[in-house]
């Protein structure tokens, strides 16, 4: 037992030493690789969150090996592992400059998880493009409406992530520390819409995205979303999108994105 233990010992991964390191520095010498500098990383993330398209342009480095170093020997997993690198700090900077933090990890989540199924650089390159595109998109939106107090950003963070469960006044000004008449006053000041209307507008948009996108039943989609029968959900999509559910569905539904899932209806 004891000559196991010895040598499963001897299998751990050991840390890299000083050697290995300067050995990658006298590659890079060697080559005249130098790595981007962290003055041109930042002026890259600042067009960022100032909401600059150049930011998109400049993203283009962000692929490139020849920049921005090698983390794999393999081709593809190596343009993989720098797409999720740089978008994972993307979103630091988005959410440091007050973007709702779930609509930021959302994006992000979404096109890592289209990178780790893409098949070839050139199809992570376009999803690149893809992800700064809407990041600085979303930080022009941002910007066109009031910044948001920190009490108001606490809400929007907590409506982002519970928007399905019963979310009330009260609730969120215990959260808050604030009274409940007085954020009433100040959610509708600086987002121009009451708490009722504000999270019934990010509960329909949720219901779109499940409607062009996977199989579930209304009865389903209603009740994930919080209404409480599937007659009240049809009533107030119908209010705010013009359409009924079903009606949607037939005209939006995305057959190239969908996902089966088991109907209850």
């Amino acid at each position: 037992m004891a000559s196991r233990k010895t040598s499963s010992k001897s299998k751990k991964t050991k840390a890299i030493n000083m050697d290995e390191i300067l050995e990658l520095l006298h590659e890079h010498a060697e080559t005249g690789f130098i790595h981007t500098s962290y003055r041109d990383e930042t002026k890259r993330f600042r067009y960022l969150i100032n909401g600059d398209k150049s930011a998109i342009r400049d993203s283009i480095n962000i692929m490139e090996p020849t920049i921005q170093g090698t983390l794999s020997k393999d081709p593809l997993r190596n343009m993989r592992y720098l797409f999720i690198v740089n978008t994972g700090l993307a979103t630091r900077y988005l959410i440091e400059e007050g973007i709702p933090q779930e609509t930021v990890y959302s994006i992000s989540d979404i096109y890592i998880q289209k990178a780790d199924v893409a098949k070839t650089i050139d199809e992570i390159r376009e999803l690149n493009k893809e992800v700064w595109t809407i990041f600085v998109e979303t930080v022009r939106e941002h910007k066109k409406e009031n910044q948001y107090s920190r009490h108001i950003l606490e809400c929007l963070n907590y409506i982002d992530s519970h928007f399905n469960e019963k979310i009330t006044l009260e609730l969120l000004a215990e959260k808050v520390n604030l009274n409940p008449s007085y954020l009433a006053t100040l959610f509708r000041k600086e987002t121009g819409n009451t708490l009722g209307t504000y999270l019934m507008n990010i509960r329909i948009k949720a219901s779109q995205a499940l409607l062009t996108r996977t199989d579930y039943s209304y009865s389903q989609i209603a009740y994930s979303m919080g209404f409480c029968s599937q007659s009240h959900f049809t009533a107030a999509f119908r209010k705010i999108s013009g359409l009924t559910p079903k009606e949607y569905r037939v005209k939006y539904f995305n057959k190239s994105i969908s996902i089966s899932l088991p109907s209850s209806d």
